[in-house]
């Protein structure tokens, strides 16, 4: 048997150390892109916000003179994002999965480094439940967190003032 002989087992990354290489840059491109989505969805959701309380000055100044707190306009105005990602994140998991079938059903093909035959392009997103979600919380919570400061500003309104403006 082999068991008296000086052998050792070795991993893959271990015997092909581009493969470390490749993994490691497109985590770093990735990740990048991640920060630009983010930063996107942060400045997207920050101007609607901003927009729509430039147009419900006046509502808002009905609300606060009917009772309402500051702290319940600002609730509003972040779960108004809040529903802002949420929506945006469930129609582009939607679009992902239809452009993945898309491609899986396709029938194009590809031809990896090494390799002389064609191998279909298949694109899995069905399996990645995890990162999906996490995505999607992600971006959520980010269009939670870019309402904030609108919300804010609606929230410290002189009720008199929002009244007046037209």
């Amino acid at each position: 048997t082999l068991e008296d002989e000086p052998l050792e087992v070795q991993d893959f990354e271990a015997l092909n150390p581009f493969y470390g290489q490749a993994v490691g840059m497109f985590a770093a491109i990735f990740g990048f892109m991640a920060i630009l989505i983010g930063a996107i969805v942060l400045f997207t959701v920050s101007n609607t916000m901003s927009m729509a309380v430039v147009e419900r000055t006046t509502e808002i100044g009905t609300l606060r003179a009917m009772g309402l707190r500051r702290s319940g306009i600002r609730r509003l105005f972040v779960l108004e994002g809040l529903l802002l990602g949420l929506f945006g994140a469930a129609a582009g998991i939607a679009v992902a999965l239809g452009v993945a079938a898309l491609i899986n059903h396709s029938g194009l093909t590809w031809l990896p480094p090494g390799q002389v035959d064609p191998v279909p392009l298949t694109v899995h997103v069905w399996g990645e439940a995890a990162l999906i979600l996490g995505t999607a919380a992600g971006l959520a919570l980010v269009a939670a967190v870019s309402a904030w400061w609108p919300a804010r500003r609606a929230s410290r309104m002189q009720i008199v003032d929002a009244l007046r403006h037209v």
